[in-house]
């Protein structure tokens, strides 16, 4: 039997848009959203407000609990199904570790409202409500009043368990190639999917020289984890070509191919006197906040016309472009241009005839007035590599 609604969707749709998401990884256990089920609804309660109305509503009720709801199951693909509960408004789905078993216990993830709408079984499909990580769950669910009725109050939870398993992506890699004091960096470029699968235990970046096998590198990240995701050599040969390939291992049980498929990241790296460099790496300048940014290369620079020098990471994670004018040339110069570091500074960009340059510009805003060098080679059709050596940056 259908059971019979007493409550608004206006008010529905005021729960709809106080939904409460928590999308991180078992693999961290970072339970840090909010401190129990309880504390979901009093935050819901104490920020909600209707879309007719505007009122806040009030305190978490302290009327009847609701029944909870029944025949609660989830199958090993992550499809759920419940039977409804009368004068429910609307459930909530979460996941939480295997022992929080207390209502009062802190969980994972949860879904946004399931409005109640009168059917007497809900179901759907876990993912839908959430991205969740490979792992083991206990799921709950809950059933809840309309935010203004203080005759009753959240039900108990309905529980079941779910094992959640899948395979590791292959890994991505960024890589910088810094020719000045001949490291190579590299860095997982898809921990965005480890997040929702398991993070390796490893992740291998092997260069292999391609004139010279026994010329061979391997690069480890060891236990990798949202702060731990890079690492460096400065073995790889100067001057050399190699082929990189990467591969992830997971010791984890919830993983079901322990070594990952093996990534080609190029089929030839040539260590030269440039650097390589992918966008996406992520560095530091050692400004403040890291709002502001140097580039590391500007390829394809066109020497006769300016243009674009090179792209930095920037504030609200966008890249600022360095943008370049010709000017008069400076005596001792073979080049001169301004230099416009996005809408914030400007300033000049000098080459020189040794295959130098230096660039600077006078800050404003958030950005520092700086100063830094580097070298340009010529690609001999009118652009230019320009490399940004870090290590002279001077904040003035």
């Amino acid at each position: 039997m259908k059971k019979i609604k007493l409550l608004t969707l206006g008010l529905m749709a005021a729960a709809l848009c106080l939904s409460c998401t928590a999308c991180t990884s078992l693999a961290e256990n970072t339970e840090t959203y909010f401190s129990s089920v309880s504390s979901i609804l009093s935050n819901l309660m104490a920020s909600g407000k209707t879309p007719q109305t505007q009122q806040t509503a009030g305190p978490v009720s302290t009327g009847t609990p609701l029944d909870a709801p029944t025949n609660f199951t989830i199958d090993a693909e992550g499809n759920y199904s419940f039977t409804g509960v009368a004068d429910a408004e609307y459930y909530l789905l979460y996941f939480c570790a295997p022992d929080a078993t207390s209502d009062s216990d802190t969980f994972i993830y949860s879904s946004e409202p399931i409005q109640d709408d009168g059917s007497e079984t809900y179901s759907g499909h876990a993912s839908d409500a959430f991205q969740y990580a490979f792992g083991e769950y206990l799921v709950k669910v809950y059933a809840f009043p309309d935010l203004t009725d203080d005759t009753r109050s959240m039900s108990t939870a309905a529980t079941a368990t779910y094992t959640y398993t899948g395979n590791q992506s292959a890994p991505q890699v960024y890589y910088y190639w810094n020719t000045f004091d001949g490291t190579m960096g590299v860095q997982v470029a898809n921990m965005g999917d480890y997040l929702y699968e398991a993070y390796p235990d490893k992740v291998e970046v092997t260069f292999t020289n391609t004139a010279d096998s026994s010329d061979t590198v391997t690069v480890a990240i060891e236990g990798v984890s949202p702060q731990n995701y890079a690492a460096s050599t400065d073995a790889l040969t100067r001057g050399a070509t190699y082929s990189v390939t990467a591969v992830a291992t997971s010791s984890s049980s919830f993983v079901l191919n322990p070594t990952s498929d093996t990534t080609t990241v190029s089929d030839g790296l040539t260590m030269g006197d440039t650097h390589l460099f992918t966008d996406g790496y992520m560095y530091s300048d050692g400004f403040a906040n890291d709002i502001f940014r140097w580039p590391v290369i500007g390829e394809n620079f066109d020497m006769a016309n300016g243009g674009a020098a090179g792209l930095a990471p920037s504030m609200g994670g966008g890249r600022t472009t360095f943008t370049t004018t010709p000017a008069a040339t400076t005596a001792g110069s073979s080049y001169t241009y301004t230099l416009q570091a996005g809408s914030w500074a400007a300033g000049t960009l000098e080459l020189y005839p040794d295959g130098t340059f230096y660039a600077h510009e006078t800050g404003g805003g958030p950005v520092n007035a700086s100063n830094i060098q580097g070298t340009w080679v010529d690609n001999g059709d009118g652009t230019a590599t320009l490399s940004y050596d870090h290590s002279t940056l001077v904040i003035e």
